[in-house]
């Protein structure tokens, strides 16, 4: 018998609408947000597309020393751009937005699976 329950590490969730407030999905993920921000502090990240690169995001609080050699490895080696902050909604969870500008080029190729290209 289980004297503990089993917990993960981390819980990832993904969606247009982290940090980005569109549509009835973004009530669903900011209400789910803190159920398991409760449960599982800080071990809850949500991950999004960046739409408001240059601009202030006032759903996203960007906090440079979370996960920082993380964010420099994606930057330097992975030719990745993201901000991680927390997400300005109740529960407040750790959120790292995307930019994927520099990755829409070779749209066609992520969908297909055809990662060949990503090499070099």
């Amino acid at each position: 018998m289980v004297d503990s329950l089993i917990s993960p590490d981390y819980i990832f969730e993904t969606s247009w609408e982290v940090c980005n407030k569109v549509g009835g999905i973004y009530t669903v993920l900011s209400t789910r947000a803190k159920t398991l921000q409760d449960s599982h502090k800080d071990k809850v990240i949500f991950i999004g597309p960046d739409f408001w690169i240059g601009k202030d995001n006032p759903l996203f609080i960007e906090l440079d020393y979370l996960y920082k050699p993380w964010k420099l490895h994606a930057e330097t080696n992975e030719n990745l751009s993201v901000r991680i902050g927390r997400w300005n909604i109740i529960g407040e969870p750790i959120v790292i937005l995307v930019d994927f500008t520099s990755f829409f080029s070779m749209k066609n190729e992520i969908y297909t699976g055809s990662l060949e290209s990503f090499s070099s």
